[in-house]
């Protein structure tokens, strides 16, 4: 089962040594290009020097790292990147991550939600287009830069049972069985 959890600010370097991991393609799909370890310890650097302008939404399965929305903050605006290992791509991993991002964002009344979406990143305008976020095209790279509307009791209602329910799977997991 895959589960979500958002990192505390005491993990984001974790964020890094989940990026090291990763496969060529993935961080070229992720970044636009191959991200070296010292490029990705310079990101995480200053990422760290400045939490607060950072979330960073996990997706883990039997514990390990599996998915990541990276949301940077600025003012009322969010910027969302997303990144999927790639032997679970195509298993709506992505969809789970866009989509509770998105709600997490309106029920903190942020306004704008932007992404960058690589021309040749099917997959990444794959997912706008299921979660409804319109593209613009230019110069062959397609960016979402989309309004985000209030929150509502329904938003809220389903970002506080998404909780609960991880909650509830982590407690179930963490159970021992009782032998005689």
């Amino acid at each position: 089962m895959i589960t979500t959890r958002f990192l505390s600010h005491s993990e984001y370097s974790s964020y890094g040594d989940w990026l090291k991991s990763q496969d060529e393609e993935t961080l070229r799909l992720y970044f636009g290009i191959l991200m070296d370890q010292e490029s990705i310890n310079s990101l995480v650097s200053t990422i760290c020097d400045d939490p607060t302008k950072h979330e960073f939404l996990v997706a883990e399965r039997d514990g390990k790292r599996v998915g990541c929305v990276h949301i940077a903050i600025g003012g009322r605006e969010v910027e969302f990147g997303i990144i999927i290992a790639k032997n679970l791509r195509g298993q709506k991993v992505g969809s789970k991550l866009l989509g509770e991002a998105i709600i997490w964002a309106r029920n903190r009344r942020y306004r704008e939600l932007y992404m960058h979406c690589l021309s040749w990143n099917q997959p990444i305008k794959h997912l706008c287009a299921k979660h409804g976020l319109a593209m613009t095209s230019e110069y062959g790279e397609t960016e979402v830069k989309v309004g985000l509307p209030p929150p509502t009791f329904a938003s809220l209602v389903k970002e506080a049972t998404t909780k609960q329910s991880q909650l509830w799977y982590a407690m179930i997991e963490n159970l021992t069985p009782v032998t005689a």
